[in-house]
């Protein structure tokens, strides 16, 4: 009766174990299920995420291009560039009022270029509007960045929180930078404009020029045929 009763008992527990153990079984297979859908959720829901950020900054630079072909007030253009843009341009056009010839000795190609360019503006009585005047060198109608979207350009590109455009023969290497700020996309200035100058700086290095050199050889390329005094005069404040 002794070992009848073990028996029973050693029975009951096997049974018991496999119950637990097919439970135990069925919960992880309901878990790795979760969890594998949880991730497929996820994924569904970043790349719908992306897609929506790729076509909001194709939205905003369509937007962009018609912007900058139009009289667009001031305060339009500057929602559309990042903090960090308008803050550069803002400096920009200070130096381009006080620096000397060894300050512009300290700048970019890009940089002297445009500081070179305000002044003969301000010289030839060129403007055309009373303030904001270096981000209508860069925006306007005749402004760097709409000279260079006239170019044919390759198919935007969004990663994370960064978008970018090439030019259509070399899509891959980008040229203009975007930065998403949790809302919207703005245009990153500060690199886009090394990116398109990049070209014509191999020049200086070609002849082991200085970009304050560079950018009045690039500024009389341009403009020899309108303007005399294309020299180093332009390297002086000029009396604003």
């Amino acid at each position: 009766m002794h070992v009848l009763k073990n028996k029973i008992v050693v029975v009951l527990s096997s049974v018991a174990l496999a119950a637990l153990a097919c439970l135990g079984g069925c919960a992880g297979s309901s878990d790795q299920s979760q969890v594998k859908e949880s991730a497929e959720v996820k994924d569904a829901k970043v790349q719908d995420r992306e897609q929506d950020k790729q076509q909001m900054l194709e939205d905003m630079f369509r937007n962009f291009l018609m912007a900058i072909r139009e009289d667009t007030p001031a305060e339009d253009l500057y929602a559309m560039l990042t903090d960090s843009s308008e803050y550069w341009l803002d400096t920009l056009e200070h130096h381009a009022r006080i620096y000397g010839p060894e300050d512009l000795d300290t700048c970019q190609f890009y940089e002297a270029y445009a500081i070179l360019l305000y002044r003969l503006y301000e010289r030839e009585h060129l403007w055309q509007v009373p303030e904001d005047r270096m981000l209508w060198l860069f925006l306007s109608k005749a402004g760097v960045i709409h000279n260079f979207t006239k170019l044919k350009l390759g198919p935007m590109k969004v990663k994370n929180d960064r978008g970018s455009i090439g030019l259509a023969q070399s899509p891959e290497v980008p040229i203009m930078i975007f930065e998403w700020d949790d809302k919207a996309w703005k245009l990153d200035l500060v690199e886009t404009i090394p990116l398109i100058t990049k070209g014509v700086e191999a020049i200086a290095l070609k002849k082991s020029w200085s970009h304050k050199k560079l950018a009045l050889y690039w500024l009389d390329r341009e403009y020899h045929m309108q303007y005399t005094r294309l020299d180093d005069s332009l390297c002086e404040p000029i009396g604003f």
